[in-house]
């Protein structure tokens, strides 16, 4: 936590805070890959880790407290879960229901009293702090860490990738294609505008027959979106002294192609090939694709010579 030091009337040992010495230490460990959404809940597993002895024997006395903020502000949801004095390891439970899109979850340790003489010996900086005593009163912050966000809305995950495109009509643009990676409107989605009668031809062929042309049409349209949008995520992953596409991280459509590239074994710190992710994120649309294509045209052909035979 990068906070000024007047912040807080007493030190605060966190990280981009200098006032401790270097040896101590304090944040939590909370793997992504054990984040369980289940039907009711999210729940996972956090640990903190604390290296100050001063700090750490306030805790085991129960003088202090570990505690876990858990708050959704779209949902107005805000909890407190607490640490048992002599374990660094729980397990946190949400009601899934309760929350809306994300949740924030921040660990700090507060003093669970008042205290006339706070001092970590030998841990404060003595270039700010020398000898200094404290006095801190009960809930004041004595370490803390930043906040991190868990995405907990996965519906579009469960879906197929497509399903993060919306697709439109559009006359006030002069080309024929163009998708819009942040829309005021739909921003959780890519929308791609069409002018009105490329629009009706893909509306056409996606629902006539038995919606037999849908593949071959998501691949002219949908498959070089989706090739420029994995270009973004890859660029966020590959280039990270750049936040030219920090407001895109947030975006539901941004976390599914993330999920999926992931859930198919790509690390997106070392993709060498957005077109080849694009097509195996839509289930080798390029193949899958033609072979459609393929056989409505053959099925056509077979029409059109039964017909020629029953002339005959």
């Amino acid at each position: 936590m990068k906070s000024e030091k007047y912040e807080f009337p007493n030190p605060v040992l966190a990280s981009g805070r200098d006032d401790y010495i270097d040896s101590c230490k304090f944040y939590t460990e909370l793997p992504d890959e054990k984040i369980v959404v289940d039907n009711e809940n999210i729940v996972f597993p956090i640990k903190y880790v604390l290296e100050c002895k001063g700090i750490s024997d306030l805790v085991k006395k129960e003088d202090a407290a570990v505690i876990v903020k858990v708050k959704s502000s779209a949902a107005s949801y805000s909890r407190l879960f607490r640490f048992a004095a002599d374990v660094c390891e729980m397990t946190v439970k949400v009601p899934k229901y309760a929350v809306v899109d994300k949740i924030e979850v921040a660990c700090s340790i507060v003093a669970s009293k008042d205290m006339d003489i706070f001092r970590c010996e030998g841990e404060f900086n003595d270039l700010y702090f020398g000898s200094s005593a404290f006095e801190v009163r009960k809930g004041d912050i004595l370490a803390t860490e930043d906040s991190r966000i868990i995405y907990i809305d996965a519906s579009e995950l469960e879906k197929p990738i497509d399903s993060i495109f919306l697709i439109r009509k559009n006359d006030e643009q002069s080309d024929y294609v163009k998708p819009c990676f942040d829309d005021l409107q739909y921003s959780d989605k890519i929308v791609i505008d069409l002018r009105s009668n490329l629009h009706d031809l893909y509306s056409q062929l996606t629902s006539s027959d038995n919606g037999i042309y849908r593949r071959y049409v998501t691949g002219i349209i949908v498959y070089p979106v989706l090739v420029e949008a994995i270009g973004y995520v890859v660029s966020s992953y590959q280039n990270e002294d750049t936040d030219e596409f920090e407001s895109f991280k947030e975006k539901r459509w941004f976390r599914a192609i993330e999920k999926q590239a992931e859930s198919k074994g790509y690390d997106l710190n070392s993709v060498d090939s957005t077109t080849a992710l694009a097509n195996s994120l839509l289930g080798n649309i390029a193949l899958d694709a033609l072979k459609r294509l393929n056989d409505a045209l053959g099925e056509m052909n077979d029409g059109m010579n039964q017909m020629l035979g029953g002339m005959n």
